[in-house]
């Protein structure tokens, strides 16, 4: 099921998910724990959203919750680099990381929506190790305590095989603020493996605000 946003303004998106399934959903981040959903919107009976990243509040958060969840932000993308000194004094800087927008019914988690350019990332991002990453963007949600100006560049590797490891790009040019925001993964190149020992990889990746809704697909799951 995908779903085209056709408009964003600041941190709110809206879109609509095609062939919804009729049923009123509450779109909700879990990055604090499941038993501390934080809405950011509502899917209608015709899919039509808008999702709402502005004015949130961690507020009614337990703080063990709160502390269980954050991490230093060098540890809190999806790309991890060899290290945490590229980020200089930012790097120990507390956020939390949300991979995934939760869907729920009735307080039940009722589905999963991806955040793709191309629903071709999904199988990787479900399982990197079996699936093959592909040129494209996704998207994720960061939380972060403060401002946070990254413009960067670090390194990493991934073993491509038993003897060979692959030297790994990550590009961060992106300007977070206080509270929730989106970011784009745009994965620039793909190492190309043997797929008898893993599945290929992203080699060079740009970490970046939220630049193109139009380019999203809103790729729901339903259980």
């Amino acid at each position: 099921m995908t779903c085209l946003p056709f408009l964003t303004k600041a941190q709110e998106i809206t879109g609509k998910i095609q062939n919804h399934g009729k049923t009123e959903m509450d779109m909700v981040l879990m990055l604090f724990g499941m038993d501390n959903p934080i809405s950011i919107g509502k899917v209608d009976k015709k899919g039509v959203f808008t999702a709402n990243l502005e004015n949130l509040s961690i507020a009614t958060i337990p703080e063990d919750s709160r502390s269980m969840s954050m991490g230093p932000l060098y540890f809190s993308f999806y790309f991890s680099c060899n290290g945490s000194d590229a980020f200089g004094e930012h790097a120990e800087k507390p956020a939390a990381r949300q991979d995934f927008v939760r869907l729920t019914n009735k307080g039940e988690w009722a589905g999963t929506a991806f955040l793709v350019s191309d629903e071709s990332l999904i199988p990787w991002i479900e399982d990197s190790g079996y699936n093959n990453a592909v040129e494209g963007s996704f998207y994720e949600i960061i939380y972060v305590e403060e401002d946070v100006t990254l413009s960067m560049t670090c390194s990493s590797s991934v073993y491509a095989s038993d003897n060979e490891e692959v030297p790994t790009e990550y590009i961060f040019d992106i300007e977070l603020k206080k509270g929730f925001n989106w970011i784009e993964y745009i994965i620039e190149q793909v190492y190309e493996t043997n797929p008898d020992i893993r599945a290929s990889f992203p080699s060079k990746v740009k970490i970046t605000n939220l630049k193109d809704p139009s380019k999203m697909k809103w790729v729901g799951t339903y259980y």
